[in-house]
């Protein structure tokens, strides 16, 4: 199974969400997260695999895997929260297979279409 990560639209103004960088290119740099994301994370750059980005709908614009990252560096912002810096993004923009539930900011399953884990 391969490891998505939920994060808000770059252009959703909503300032009580995590913080996110996303770069020019439309690509996600950096994510701030709760601790068991970032432990993930860890997992993932320990076992080499790429992490897919599910980008969640904002203004009319659908939700979609927009990339898929590697893991760079994780540091400890507090005890419960992490910023997880990433590298190698690769833009996919598949449909997704999951609808993540308010709140849920992770899930497993197959990859994108088109794309490897």
């Amino acid at each position: 199974m391969a490891f998505y990560i939920v994060v808000h639209h770059q252009d959703d103004p909503d300032p009580t969400k995590w913080a996110n960088d996303w770069g020019d290119d439309g690509l996600l740099r950096t994510i701030t997260t709760p601790r068991s994301v970032a432990d993930r994370c860890a997992l993932a750059r320990d076992r080499g695999e790429r992490i897919f980005v599910h980008r969640c709908a904002w203004g009319g614009i659908p939700a979609n895997i927009c990339s898929s990252v590697q893991v760079a560096e994780i540091s400890d912002i507090d005890r419960a929260t992490a910023l997880v810096r990433f590298s190698s993004a690769k833009p996919i923009g598949a449909e997704p297979f999951v609808a993540p539930q308010q709140g849920q900011n992770w899930y497993e399953a197959g990859p994108p279409k088109g794309a490897q884990a």
